[in-house]
């Protein structure tokens, strides 16, 4: 016996406005311009995803009389297309010749809330580590040991500022890319560890994933890469993204140093 798997809710985010879709609900919370409202399925005729836009078109009582739309601009081209399919396979069943209500009668207006490891990184330390062993080398022969016994501690200092560059500029740069590109689901908190929040979301197939997060509630704003869906990161807030900016410059310019201070011992070795 097969089931079809349930539909995960959603959260589309444009430049102008906020959708978001429970997997269950009877109604689509839109947020725009400071209001809130509820929007039931029940005042919804059609929805429309159109490339990076969508249009939310609601029922109306009076033939010819043009139809309230909402509308979302400049959202994810995947993730309008996700969240429109969704919202549309909700829609109840509606005969043509049905006599309609007025859908913008219906909306009410409620208080706005506030992979598998790759051996790449493997291989790319391990000729990081047969680099740094081989200047070392050469400036213990050229220059004397002493001189290249103060190497090894500014190359653990480079390896660190590599490390949080890489840490810190990878959190941001999916931060920013993965709520505008990829798919935005509200997880829902599975279990605790000893430390942390472990939080389970399905993708579109239906498949669940994890994520772990030490702060949140019952529930968790996750945006995930459709091509690969247990890469997700929460939503960042604007001072968080500023502090992981500032954190991965640092390193940059920790890493620099280290390797700054180490070719600079090698050109005076090699210069005699």
């Amino acid at each position: 016996m097969t089931t079809t798997p349930s539909l995960p809710s959603l959260v589309l985010r444009g430049r102008n406005a906020t959708a978001r879709f429970e997997n269950g609900s009877d109604h689509v919370q839109w947020e725009q311009d400071g209001r809130s409202v509820r929007i039931p399925l029940e005042a919804v005729e059609e929805v429309r995803g159109l490339d990076r836009t969508v249009e939310v078109i609601l029922t109306t009582a009076q033939a010819g009389r043009p139809a309230a739309t909402y509308t979302l601009q400049d959202a994810g081209a995947t993730a309008v297309a996700a969240f429109s399919a969704a919202v549309r396979a909700h829609l109840p069943a509606r005969a043509l010749d049905r006599p309609r209500a007025d859908g913008e009668d219906l909306v009410i207006t409620v208080p706005a809330r506030t992979s598998r490891p790759t051996t790449r990184p493997v291989r790319a330390t391990a000729a990081a580590i047969a680099v740094c062993a081989a200047i070392d080398v050469t400036v213990g022969v050229l220059d004397g040991w002493g001189n290249a016994g103060v190497l090894p501690p500014a190359q653990l200092f480079a390896a660190f500022g590599v490390f949080v560059l890489t840490v810190m500029g990878r959190g941001l740069y999916n931060g920013r890319r993965l709520p505008r590109h990829g798919i935005t689901v509200l997880a829902e908190l599975d279990h605790y560890t000893h430390n942390t929040k472990v939080y389970r979301y399905a993708d579109l197939n239906g498949d669940l994933h994890y994520y772990r997060e030490a702060a949140g509630g019952e529930q968790l704003e996750l945006s995930y890469d459709p091509r690969n869906p247990s890469r997700a990161i929460a939503r960042l807030s604007r001072y968080m993204q500023f502090m992981m900016a500032l954190i991965a410059l640092i390193g940059l310019g920790t890493a620099c140093a280290g390797l700054g201070f180490t070719f600079h011992e090698l050109v005076v070795a090699l210069r005699g």
